[in-house]
């Protein structure tokens, strides 16, 4: 059996502030950790699995401490972020021979795992690309006769490609080629910079998966991987109690211990986990999961949105293509707008410089803990930081940051 390594020591600093203070790969996807999806996907049919996780990996480890394949995982600490070509040598001598390296902050179809397990069977050297429309913002794959001859980051426009997936099955002696990489302008150790190298030595197959993959990168990324989701992975189930004079077409998952109230409206395909409340007269639209303890109350409406754990729209509310992070609370008739007036994509604020979604449609995040007052009214692609105060009746344009308490007007500390 084949070893992996897990990269799980990423930052997801554009995924803010859902990772305000969780590791990016334990956001989650139907209530489940993505690194989560991975390791149940390889760690059954792997030799040995190294984990790179940072210095707030803590949480990772604990989460998969009462899994049955437990004992092959391997917790390798990436103190300092020098790289995913760092990360991977760090995880030198956690395994053996031939190993397939993989990101944990990527969501994918099982069937991803399944082909990189399949071409590692095979012992020869290869890396796995996805065509995308716009491979502007990846390192693209250039090959010949379907061997790798360079990974260039791609200049200029949008233009389809075949790019790194970050999932490539090389020998052991790729450990040395990482040892002897030189820094990049960055200060890092560049994981394709070793590849194209090591592609020069021998030859390493570009295999094309024709299936789902998405690096989250931003938050509509994490919503397109929920979707999809919702589409393909869930199963219809129910587990709770649905009251009388409910209606649900298409798909639904009600967990354990919730209740969906008389004359609520459900357009699948919808998750909703354990105890959670929906009701009376709610309305949830595609594309909505309800992690488990939630409250969406009357005369809410909810489209293509992730409440996480704990969180709240108790009446007269409509949150559409938004994250609400775990313990947030929508006061009554607050809106979240999700459309500009002239229809054109949606371009948040991350990191000090405005990133275009490709979206018409998107809406807000709401970080962890956060209270929003009565008849709030959020602008689309705003990012509200954990821990903030939103008094009543205040019309949110800009992002807040964490702690920040907003009346209406000015930001305070």
């Amino acid at each position: 059996m084949t070893d992996f390594v897990v990269l799980s020591a990423g930052k997801g600093t554009r995924l803010w502030p859902i990772t305000a203070s969780t590791p990016k790969t334990m956001v989650r996807v139907l209530g489940k950790p993505i690194i989560e999806w991975v390791l149940d996907a390889v760690a059954p049919k792997a030799g040995s699995v190294a984990v790179v996780i940072g210095n707030d990996g803590e949480p990772i480890k604990k989460h998969f401490e009462a899994k049955p394949y437990a004992k092959k995982l391997k917790f390798v600490l990436q103190q300092e972020q020098k790289g995913t070509g760092h990360a991977v040598l760090c995880a030198k001598g956690a395994v053996k021979g031939n190993f397939v390296v993989v990101n944990a902050d990527t969501f994918c179809d099982p069937s991803f795992f399944e082909l990189a397990q399949k071409e590692s069977a095979r012992g020869d050297a290869f890396i796995i690309g996805k065509k995308v429309e716009d491979a502007s913002s990846y390192g693209v794959l250039v090959g010949k006769a379907g061997m790798l001859k360079e990974i260039k980051e791609k200049e200029g426009g949008a233009e389809p490609g075949v790019v790194n997936t970050g999932c490539y099955g090389v020998g052991e002696d790729f450990f040395a080629e990482l040892e002897k990489t030189t820094l990049s302008q960055r200060g890092e150790i560049e994981a394709t910079t070793a590849l194209t190298n090591y592609a020069k030595k021998g030859k390493v197959k570009i295999i094309e998966y024709e299936g789902y993959w998405n690096d989250v990168g931003y938050y509509w990324n994490y919503l397109d991987s929920s979707r999809h989701a919702l589409d393909k992975l869930l199963e219809a189930k129910t587990i709770g109690t649905v009251e009388n004079n409910v209606t649900i077409k298409g798909k639904a998952f009600i967990g354990k211990g919730s209740v969906v109230k008389a004359g609520t409206y459900i357009e699948g395909p919808v998750y909703i986990g354990e105890n959670a409340t929906v009701g009376p007269n709610a309305f949830l639209r595609e594309g909505t999961v309800l992690e488990g303890g939630n409250h969406v109350g009357n005369a809410s409406e909810i489209k293509n949105s992730i409440l996480g754990k704990g969180s709240n729209a108790p009446h007269l509310s409509y949150i559409g293509d938004s994250i609400l992070c775990e313990d947030v609370n929508i006061g009554g008739g607050t809106l979240v707008a999700n459309i500009k007036f002239n229809e054109t994509p949606v371009a948040p604020q991350i990191k000090g410089k405005k990133v275009s979604s490709n979206k018409r449609k998107l809406g807000c995040v709401i970080g962890k803990g956060t209270r929003i007052g009565i008849n709030v009214s959020i602008n689309c692609g705003v990012l509200i930081g954990e821990n903030c105060r939103v008094f009543p009746h205040s019309i949110v344009m800009q992002n807040l940051e964490s702690g920040a308490v907003f009346n209406g007007t000015a930001e305070k500390r």
